[in-house]
């Protein structure tokens, strides 16, 4: 629709993979790097997580046009399925009988195949998109794969993209052998601010735009960034809406007010709002969870639960005692939530339990002094 009014070749902001489109941004090139090198070193098992949208299966695809030929690759996205259906969609990838046979048929049939592929000097890779819906059974008969092996080297190797909680699901106690399995794990971040600049001129220069550089303005990408928190499918979003609009209104630029106007829009449908809390959430996992090897410590919140219900017991205390205390209970319960609610943030965003902490631990010191002031005044019977 506006693609000849911007004088572009195609739509540069669809929400289709296509890894013509990819931008390396420095995350994306730490993704491809690490599978480069785990695809080449034949590492075994991989991980590749990211927050939706962040840009996994567009990356994937890139990877399968940067393999060699060597290589028989299979790629299953319909994960959300039992061991057995599982296997039927790994033969069918790799052209293997599956039809009426059992699951022990099948992988006798992939086992074979295997062998007979390494016999050829050639190796097999398995990559599993959307990997977070794999049921704990089929994760773990994923894992017996594994166990195939040819004097000392893998015959498969296995690659598994997927959303954050991938990661949570793989730190199940009863996956902890899969866990330790895996060789090579990265997360996507999301993109900074200039990236999110970058990013909108690589797909425009690919999309043929002549003014590929200045077609959006510096304030423009700058609120596109905020309102997308730097995931590229709500860069997309944006982009693609401001391209509608600017076209609508006959503008040759897009800058702050189109993009203002795309935001409010979306806002006011209920859809846009809805879209940010969900990337919100997931930007939130990605900063909580550490890395795959990395135990989850609560030591930090324990303590400051601790320390919040010691605090309670005495407020309770002082109340019995003075109904002069009665404004202290009223600021009492709206710090107690506050400071709750700061807890729960923290389990949810990691990096900032530090700023929370030295939060919590000043309205602590403030409230401590609150209770020694009031101690003293009952103790001198005021």
């Amino acid at each position: 629709m506006y693609e000849e009014f911007y004088l572009l070749s195609k739509k540069p902001f669809d929400l289709l993979p296509d890894a013509n489109f990819l931008y390396m941004s420095s995350g994306h090139d730490s993704a491809y790097t690490h599978l480069k090198y785990a695809v080449r070193e034949n590492k075994g098992f991989v991980v590749i997580t990211g927050e939706i949208g962040s840009g996994k299966t567009t990356l994937i695809n890139y990877l399968l046009r940067q393999l060699p030929e060597d290589l028989q690759v299979a790629v299953i996205s319909h994960t959300d399925v039992e061991p057995e259906l599982f296997f039927k969609l790994i033969n069918r990838k790799f052209n293997l009988p599956y039809q009426g046979l059992d699951k022990g048929e099948m992988l006798i049939a992939f086992q074979d195949f295997i062998l007979a592929t390494r016999r050829e000097n050639r190796r097999v890779v398995l990559i599993i998109d959307e990997a977070q819906n794999l049921p704990d059974n089929t994760i773990e008969e994923i894992r017996m794969l594994s166990n195939l092996e040819a004097e000392q080297e893998l015959l498969i190797q296995i690659i598994l993209v997927g959303q954050p909680e991938l990661r949570q699901k793989l730190r199940q106690p009863k996956l902890r052998q899969f866990l330790q399995r895996v060789t090579v794990h990265y997360h996507l971040q999301h993109l900074n601010e200039e990236e999110v600049r970058e990013y909108i001129r690589h797909r425009l220069h690919v999309a043929g735009c002549p003014n590929y550089a200045t077609l959006f303005t510096e304030e423009a990408t700058s609120r596109i960034w905020e309102a997308s928190r730097g995931v590229p499918r709500m860069i997309n979003y944006i982009c693609d809406l401001a391209l509608v609009h600017g076209y609508a209104d006959g503008k040759t630029v897009i800058d702050l007010q189109i993009i203002e106007a795309v935001i409010n829009s979306r806002n006011q449908s209920g859809l846009f709002g809805e879209l940010r809390e969900e990337i919100g959430s997931e930007i939130g996992d990605l900063q909580t969870d550490p890395p795959l090897s990395a135990p989850i410590s609560g030591e930090i919140l324990n303590s400051l639960e601790q320390r919040l219900a010691a605090i309670e017991h005495q407020l309770q205390e002082l109340g019995r005692k003075s109904d002069k205390q009665a404004e202290i209970f009223k600021n009492r319960d709206l710090l107690t939530i506050e400071l709750f609610n700061l807890l729960k943030q923290s389990l949810k965003d990691r990096q900032k339990i530090a700023l929370h902490f030295q939060k919590l631990y000043t309205r602590y010191q403030k409230l401590y002094e609150t209770l020694q002031t009031h101690r003293t005044d009952n103790r001198q019977g005021k």
